[in-house]
């Protein structure tokens, strides 16, 4: 009973793994030793008709066991429908590196034949004896062959686009640095070592200083104002290059901060121009009372 049911069993397996025509496969990569550069990857066959391939690179830059050194690089190519896009290339593809070394720096794909590409792309030194490549598809098959070696110039190619493409939310509950490579975010959230271009930043604060406009408040004067200014170099409150220098600008807090400066110097505008009518209102009466003795 039991062996004919083990029979059963492995017959309904035999007949999944053959109606499967996909594959997955694992590949040696090899090692690009003390040498960085160029090297063949291997060469894939993949027929038309829009079929799709991921090829995954594991490897590393060093053999120290330092998780600096980890890296992977996956690619996706995908076939045609036998019409060219792209001066007689009959295929097109993008890839990524994630870990902390960039295995592939470039990436070309050399077409041999409408379903024959070799794969090229600039290692770094020390992948390791044990890097491996993974390919996915339903058909079609990689060769692996590691050679270094310039990709030729004189056959038609496509040098693929290092790209990585959301298309749905993203969350992450640590850090994000952009444009480093230290881990160290210092802290923050999220930490650009760069430029940043937006069409609007909104930063949430509290305690906005319409406080400045309140009758208890105590307005500091343009003496005191000029007696800190010669003592310290800068405005009260605000803080000093050096410290800017240190430990950078927090935006929502300086935004406050210049605001509160720009009350203070409307109270005394307000002030200066009471003050101004006061004395119009005085020289007038003064004008009139010369121009009564001079009539005289």
């Amino acid at each position: 009973m039991l062996k004919g049911l083990l029979k059963c069993l492995l017959v309904v397996l035999i007949s999944i793994l053959m109606n499967n025509s996909g594959y997955s496969q694992v590949h040696h990569l090899g090692s690009t030793d003390q040498t960085a550069g160029w090297y063949k990857l291997g060469t894939l066959n993949l027929p038309q008709q829009g079929v799709d391939v991921e090829l995954k690179i594991i490897a590393g830059g060093g053999y120290n066991a330092s998780a600096a050194q980890n890296g992977e690089c996956v690619i996706h190519f995908r076939t045609s429908n036998a019409f060219s896009h792209n001066n007689g290339f009959y295929g097109s593809g993008s890839y990524y590196n994630t870990g902390r070394t960039k295995i592939a720096s470039s990436l070309r794909v050399v077409q041999r034949d409408m379903d024959v590409w070799d794969f090229y792309a600039v290692l770094p030194a020390y992948t390791g004896g044990g890097a491996l490549v993974l390919s996915n598809a339903v058909t079609g098959s990689w060769t692996p062959g590691l050679l270094l070696a310039e990709p030729p110039a004189n056959i038609i190619f496509s040098d693929l686009t290092e790209e990585l493409f959301h298309r749905s939310n993203a969350y992450f509950s640590e850090n994000v640095g952009i444009g480093m490579d230290a881990i160290d975010t210092r802290g923050y959230k999220l930490a650009v070592n760069g430029k940043i271009r937006a069409h609007e930043i909104r930063v949430e604060t509290a305690n906005w200083p319409d406080y400045v406009f309140k009758k208890e408040y105590n307005l500091r004067s343009l003496a005191e104002t000029e007696k800190y200014i010669l003592d310290n170099g800068h405005l009260p409150e605000i803080p000093s290059a050096s410290e800017i220098d240190k430990d950078g600008l927090a935006l929502g807090e300086m935004n406050k901060k210049l605001l509160k400066k720009i009350e203070e110097l409307t109270l005394h505008l307000i002030a200066m121009e009471k003050l101004n009518q006061l004395q119009n209102v005085e020289r007038d009466k003064m004008e009139q009372r010369l121009r009564r003795l001079e009539n005289k």
